[in-house]
Formats: C-alpha cells, sequence, structure tokens
C-alpha cells in the first residue's frame, strides 16, 4: 500500500513541476490563489451557501431581534482558519442587505456552524470585507 501512495505522489510532483496535463484531477494545480489566513476573493453564492445561510437564519433573527421572510445568499468570501469562516452578503428583501460571519468548525469537532457576527444595514454595492 505504501508503495502505491508513493507512486502516486511522485505523478503528481512530476507533473506539477513539469507543467504536464494531467487526466488525474487530483493533480491538477489550483488556479485560486489564497494567503493561508487571508480571505479569498468574492465568489456567487452557490446552493452549499444558501444551506449555510439557511442554516444560521435562526440565529441571526434571535441576536437581531429581527425576522427575515427574504434571504437570499448573494456573494461570499472565504477565510481558512481551524474550520472555515464564511464571510456571506446576505439579501433580506428591497435594497436592503446583512453581511454574516460564520465559522463552520472542521468535520471532526461535530460542533455546529455558528453565526460569529453580522453587519446589518448594508446595500447591494457594499464590499464584502473582514470584520
Amino acid at each position: 500500500m505504501t508503495i502505491y501512495y508513493m507512486t502516486i505522489l511522485y505523478i503528481c510532483i512530476h507533473e506539477l513541476i513539469h507543467g504536464n496535463s494531467s487526466s488525474i484531477s487530483f493533480c491538477k494545480p489550483t488556479t485560486t490563489k489564497m494567503m493561508p489566513g487571508g480571505l479569498s476573493e468574492t465568489k456567487s453564492a452557490t446552493p452549499e451557501i444558501q444551506k449555510i445561510v439557511d442554516e444560521v437564519k435562526p440565529q441571526l433573527e434571535k441576536k437581531s431581534n429581527e425576522k427575515y421572510d427574504h434571504f437570499e445568499a448573494v456573494k461570499y468570501r472565504t477565510q481558512v482558519v481551524a474550520g472555515t469562516m464564511y464571510f456571506i452578503k446576505v439579501h433580506t428583501g428591497g435594497d436592503q442587505y446583512v453581511h454574516l460571519k460564520v465559522f463552520r468548525p472542521l468535520p471532526y469537532t461535530n460542533d455546529p456552524m455558528e453565526l460569529s457576527a453580522y453587519q446589518t444595514g448594508k446595500t447591494k454595492d457594499d464590499e464584502l470585507t473582514y470584520f
């Protein structure tokens, strides 16, 4: 088994060093550049991000003492820490937006996601930054 893993590692290193296009997907270099601990580029929200937003919505409603009928994830950024921190722009109706800071712990902890912070009174054009 060790020889198998060593062979795969050799193939990946060889292809990455020599720039060969690999048919082995996990040997391909990524095009996203992110400084460890830094924020990723802003991306359009995905169904996975909407699930995160839906999961923390009750936490926001409790903390802000507000109810949100419309709650749609629009954009997001991530930060790799001891887990993942998500910075998410959420459309709450009309021209109103909130920014959420959601922490997803590493899977082995079995801890739930947590709404770490939020910012209300945001607009469509407000940049999604660290807070």
